[in-house]
């Protein structure tokens, strides 16, 4: 670290903490999803999927905090996206228990049908 960066309060800590654990999602579902902030979703969500035990059926349970924790997504970012996620069927909520819990399925047939279509017309 050079004099100049820690004259300016920036230190290696600093930097680790700044630069945390980056967010990363897979490209190829921008085209299907209609945008970042929906494909940055459906990617933590496939990659949260693949962590469950069988008999979990493709369910789990993501509050609006963790969401934002795991993606950076705000509130509203995350309705956005998850409308637009539901109505292309490639994404599954349920309500369950009192107080309410939101539960989420990936569709992964659908996830695999629209890039497949997206495939076909990019070929075209």
């Amino acid at each position: 670290m050079n004099a100049r960066m820690e004259s300016l309060g920036i230190t290696p800590q600093l930097l680790l903490e700044v630069f945390d654990i980056p967010v990363s999602f897979h490209r190829c579902l921008v085209p299907i999803t209609g945008g970042v902030t929906s494909a940055l979703m459906l990617s933590q969500a496939i990659w949260t999927s693949q962590a469950l035990e069988p008999s979990a059926d493709g369910w789990f349970l993501r509050s609006q905090e963790q969401w934002t924790q795991e993606t950076g997504l705000s509130r509203w970012e995350q309705e956005t996206a998850r409308r637009a996620l539901r109505r292309s069927g490639l994404l599954e909520e349920r309500r369950v228990g009192m107080p309410a819990k939101l539960w989420f399925r990936v569709r992964a047939d659908a996830v695999w049908r629209a890039l497949q279509t997206h495939a076909g017309a990019a070929d075209r």
